[in-house]
């Protein structure tokens, strides 16, 4: 299958721009244009000249390339991760990391500032807070859905995500009246499934600076293992064959530990059986077992140490080598859980053109729309780089990526 919109992606990728770039600008790519900081590069630079100074063990974990052009589009679904928010405000002290990806209404030539706080006077009631000011209360909103998908277990809940990717990009931060650790009113053993994945979910709209209303959706999937985030790359060399590496952050909103993720991976042409073992970036022991193996299909399970406990959110990594492109250069991603957000990467070493490249996502029902507007395709020094996101995805859908690339002659 074709699409007419990527002969546009391409030609904008050989101009070294994104199409993204083109949306009405935030408040963020406005501060870079005027520091001169636009390009992704020099973006990199200034994180790692910041990081420095703030934290330095994030040095080198600046945004990949697509998730940059994300950001300053203003297609960015909520807030980017803890550590990036982090580097963001410390780049521009005084603004808050949601003011910087609020849209910019007073043209690009005017430098915006960081708005005022609002002081209060003795005569004055303070102004309220945006959340709950009893931290237990926070615990208590998101409980009811809990227990009630305990019960009943969401199966195919079209709703996921539907009303998030409407809000406005510029969502409400979590209030400070919600903790990292919110008030135990009674021991660890003593809490419910439930209470315990609530006090995790109020922890979690902290970390991650989630939304209200994805808390709350968060929350209707109880009875489920969600992915917060699943990111697969495939480094391809000048040969063909390939490294596949997977990473899966796990939240367990189950009554029962997680000790053992199930996958499967299949390649049309191999060397034999493919070779997977865990990364040893693991947070847990990860050990591989092979349950099926044939030469170019292999199932497995990834045994995980200690379990992932109700609540708990933990990443699981693993690579697979052994895998080659020859002809038909495609891969299909397949969702097997509830996903908030799916990164599929792919570096193609040593090509002298990106001809085509597509993006399909696959729908519950088996209906197909395309993602290619999620889709930016880049070079690197005769790298081809090709990346894809998609977010709030449902079980039994899958993103299918192809692409063609020619080499120069010899």
């Amino acid at each position: 299958m074709r699409s007419l919109e990527c002969a546009s992606l391409v030609s904008l990728k050989l101009e070294g721009r994104s199409p993204l770039l083109d949306a009405k600008p935030v408040v963020l790519k406005v501060l870079l244009q005027h520091r001169h900081l636009q390009t992704h590069r020099a973006f990199c630079r200034e994180y790692d000249r910041v990081a420095a100074k703030a934290d330095p063990t994030l040095r080198g974990g600046w945004p990949s390339k697509a998730q940059f052009y994300r950001w300053l589009s203003g297609e960015l679904v909520g807030l980017p991760y803890p550590d990036h928010c982090r580097i963001l405000e410390s780049m521009f002290p005084g603004w808050k990391v949601d003011q910087l990806f609020q849209t910019h209404d007073g043209g690009i030539d005017f430098v915006p500032e960081p708005a005022t706080p609002q002081k209060t006077s003795p005569t004055t009631p303070p102004l309220l807070p945006t959340g709950p000011a009893d931290p237990s209360a926070a615990t208590l909103a998101v409980l009811d859905p809990i227990e009630r998908g305990f019960e009943a277990p969401a199966n195919g809940q079209a709703g996921w995500g539907s009303g998030i990717r409407a809000e406005s990009r510029a969502l409400t931060s979590p209030s400070t009246d919600f903790p990292l650790t919110v008030g135990v009113p009674q021991s660890e053993t003593e809490q419910t499934p439930a209470q315990r994945i609530a006090r995790s979910l109020v922890a979690l709209s902290k970390r991650l600076r989630l939304s209200d209303a994805e808390i709350t959706q968060l929350a209707k999937l109880a009875g489920h293992i969600v992915e917060l985030d699943m990111t697969c790359s495939i480094d391809i060399d000048d040969a063909g064959w390939s490294t596949v590496t997977y990473s899966h952050q796990l939240l367990n909103l189950t009554q029962r530990p997680i000790k053992r993720l199930t996958r499967e991976l299949w390649f049309e042409t191999t060397s034999g059986p493919l070779t997977i073992e865990p990364s040893p970036s693991n947070e847990r022991k990860v050990a591989i077992q092979r349950t099926h193996d044939m030469n170019n299909l292999s199932k497995f399970a990834c045994h995980i140490s200690p379990a992932i406990d109700c609540g708990e959110v933990a990443t699981v990594s693993y690579f697979c080598r052994g895998g080659r492109f020859v002809h038909d250069h495609y891969w299909r991603q397949a969702v097997p859980r509830y996903t908030r957000h799916l990164t599929l990467n792919i570096r193609h070493r040593d090509v002298h053109m990106l001809l085509n490249c597509t993006a399909i996502e696959e729908q519950a029902d088996g209906s197909e729309v395309s993602a290619t507007e999620d889709l930016v395709c880049t070079d690197d020094a005769g790298d081809a780089l090709i990346t894809v996101t998609r977010d709030y995805l449902q079980p039994s859908q899958a993103i299918t990526l192809r692409w063609e690339v020619t080499r120069a002659s010899s």
